[in-house]
C-alpha cells in the first residue's frame, strides 16, 4: 500500500494591530480615520477602501493582506500589484503593526513595535547565508511563551511555539529543516528562513557581512555588530539597562506603578532592627555648623580632598556627625497622594529617586578603630550603630578588597558599604527600580564625600565590590539586599599622594 508524505503546512503573513491602538472610523466628518495610539491620535485624511477594510479586519485579529484586497468582481488589477499599493499607504502606520508569521493555522512568532521608530516593512533574503543571534538580544520566559529582545531594536519577537526556539538554536550555518517531534509542527526549510528573516528584520539575528582570515588560515564569518565604533564601548548588560529604563520605547510597564500592591507587603520606610548592642552616635549642633563650616563653594572646589588616600582613623564622634549630617531621616512622612497608604516615605539629607530610600550603610571596623572590630549596622532613624554578627573571614576579605594596595599597607581605617533593600524600590517602580537605586548611590557618595570634605575628612569610593563576600559579612539574602557601593573613610595623610 502507498502512502503519500502529506504537504508541509502553508506559510502565511499576518497583519494585527498592537494592542494598545484603538481604530475610530466615524468620528471624522471627513470620511477619514483616527487611531488612538499611546503616543496620541494618528490622522488617516482620505484613506483608500483597501485600508480601510484592512483596518477594519485588523480590529477583529491578524489578517493577510492578499485576503484584504481581494476584489470579489475580478477588478482593480492583479492582487500583487493592490498589495504592493496598501503596504505603500500603511507605511506610516507601521509603528502600530504586529507581524505574524503562521505555519498552516499555528502562528509561530510575532514581531510586536515598541516605539514610534518602529520600522518592519520588508523581509530580507537570509537562505544560504550565516546568522547568529545578536549579542545584545536576550531571550526571556513570559507568561504564554518566550520573548527576544534587544536595546537597539524598536522591536520585541514573541514566540509562540517551540519550534521558533529551535530555529535560534539552529542560527550558526545554512538553514535547513526541523523534523517534528510529538506534537509539534514540521518546519520545512522554507518556514525556517522565513523565521530567521522575521528575526533578522526585527534586530534580533544579524548576518554574516563578510567573511576573515582566521589565524588557521580558516575562513569565519564577520558581523557588524561586532566592529561598529558606536557599539565597540557598550557591553550587553549595560546597553540593555540604559534601554530599559528610558521611556522611549513602551515594551513593560514603566515608573511609578505599585505593581506588587496585593502581591507583597509593602517594605517598612526604615529597615527593622537587625543587631545587638546599639551604640549611641554623637549628634553635631547643625546651628554652630551654619556659622563654622566651610562655604559650600570651597567644599566643592576642594582638590586636596579628592587627592589624597584616607589612611588614618576617625573618631567616633566624628563617625556620628559624618552619618547624622549625611544620611539620618530627618523625618518620616506619609504616603503621597498617588502612593498605597501603607508605602509612607521619608526625610534625608541626600535626595532619592521617587523619595524611596531603600539604601541602607554597614561600617566594618578593624583593628583599632573607634569602634570593637566588627560590622556595624547604621540605623538613619534612631542614629545609632548595632552589631551584626559576620564572619570574621568575610570582613577580613572586604577590608582586603578596600585597601588598595598601591596606596596602603594595612586594612583601610574604616569602610562604608551601601547595600539596597530592593523591594523598597521594586515595590513602587517597575522597569527602572534598579538604575533609580544606582542613582541613589551615587548621590549618598557624593553627600557622604562633601559632607567629610567639610568635615577636614577624606574618602575614597571603590570602583567596584564584592556582592558575595558582603553577603556573607553582613548575613544577607542577596535576592534581597545587596551591595551596591563601598567608600573608604578616614583622615588624610600630612601629604597626599596623587590618586
Amino acid at each position: 500500500m502507498r502512502i503519500d508524505r502529506l504537504a508541509p503546512p502553508q506559510l502565511a503573513d499576518l497583519w494585527s494591530l498592537s494592542d494598545d491602538t484603538v481604530v475610530d472610523f466615524e468620528s471624522d466628518p471627513g470620511g477619514g480615520i483616527v487611531l488612538d495610539t499611546r503616543w496620541g491620535e494618528l490622522r488617516i485624511a482620505a484613506p483608500s477602501a483597501g485600508l480601510r477594510e484592512a483596518l477594519r479586519r485588523m480590529t477583529l485579529g491578524a489578517i493577510s493582506l492578499r485576503n484584504a484586497v481581494a476584489d470579489p468582481q475580478g477588478g482593480g488589477g492583479p492582487a500583487g500589484l493592490r498589495v504592493t499599493a496598501l503596504l505603500r499607504e500603511m507605511a506610516p502606520l507601521q509603528h502600530l503593526l504586529v507581524r505574524t508569521l503562521s505555519v498552516g493555522p499555528m502562528p509561530l512568532l510575532s514581531v510586536v513595535p515598541l516605539s514610534r521608530e518602529a520600522r518592519f516593512a520588508s523581509l530580507p533574503l537570509t537562505s544560504g547565508r550565516t546568522c547568529r543571534l545578536s549579542r545584545f538580544a536576550v531571550l526571556r520566559y513570559v507568561a504564554g511563551g518566550m520573548r527576544v529582545e534587544s536595546p537597539l531594536s524598536h522591536h520585541v519577537v514573541e514566540l509562540h511555539r517551540p519550534e521558533a526556539v529551535g530555529v535560534i538554536g539552529r542560527l550558526e550555518g545554512v538553514a535547513g529543516p526541523l523534523g517534528p517531534r510529538d506534537g509539534d509542527l514540521e518546519l520545512s526549510s522554507e518556514a525556517v528562513d522565513a523565521a530567521r528573516a522575521y528575526l533578522v528584520a526585527a534586530g534580533m539575528v544579524v548576518v554574516a557581512e563578510r567573511s576573515a582570515g582566521a589565524a588557521d588560515g580558516a575562513q569565519s564569518p564577520c558581523f557588524a555588530e561586532d566592529h561598529d565604533p558606536a557599539l565597540l564601548g557598550w557591553s550587553p548588560d549595560d546597553l540593555l539597562v540604559h534601554a530599559r529604563s528610558r521611556l522611549s520605547r513602551r515594551g513593560n510597564p514603566r515608573g511609578a506603578t505599585f505593581a506588587h500592591v496585593g502581591q507583597v507587603a509593602a517594605p517598612p520606610v526604615v529597615k527593622p532592627a537587625v543587631g545587638t548592642d546599639r551604640i549611641a552616635l554623637a549628634r553635631p549642633d547643625l546651628d554652630e555648623l551654619l556659622t563654622t563650616d566651610q562655604p559650600f563653594t570651597a567644599v566643592l572646589e576642594n582638590s586636596r580632598a579628592r587627592s589624597g588616600y584616607p589612611d588614618a582613623e576617625i573618631s567616633r564622634e566624628q563617625l556620628g556627625a559624618l552619618l547624622y549630617r549625611a544620611a539620618r531621616v530627618r523625618e518620616l512622612l506619609p504616603a503621597g497622594r498617588f502612593e498605597p497608604t501603607d508605602y509612607p516615605s521619608s526625610a534625608r539629607p541626600y535626595p532619592s529617586i521617587g523619595s524611596t530610600y531603600a539604601l541602607e550603610l554597614y561600617v566594618v571596623a578593624g583593628e583599632g578603630a573607634c569602634l570593637a572590630p566588627g560590622a556595624y549596622h547604621y540605623d538613619p532613624l534612631g542614629h545609632f550603630l548595632e552589631r551584626v554578627e559576620s564572619a570574621p573571614e568575610a570582613l577580613a576579605e572586604l577590608s582586603s578588597g578596600a585597601r588598595a594596595p598601591e596606596r596602603l599597607g594595612g586594612p583601610p581605617p574604616l569602610l562604608i558599604t551601601i547595600t539596597a533593600r530592593f523591594l523598597r524600590a521594586s515595590y513602587k517602580f517597575s522597569g527602572i527600580a534598579y538604575s533609580s537605586l544606582l542613582k541613589d548611590v551615587g548621590a549618598l557618595q557624593q553627600s557622604i564625600g562633601l559632607v567629610a570634605t567639610a568635615m577636614g575628612l577624606g574618602t575614597h569610593t571603590l570602583a567596584i565590590g564584592e556582592a558575595q563576600t558582603s553577603r556573607q559579612a553582613f548575613g544577607l539574602d542577596w535576592r534581597v539586599e545587596s551591595s551596591v557601593g563601598e567608600m573608604v573613610v578616614g583622615t588624610l595623610p600630612a601629604h597626599p599622594r596623587a590618586v
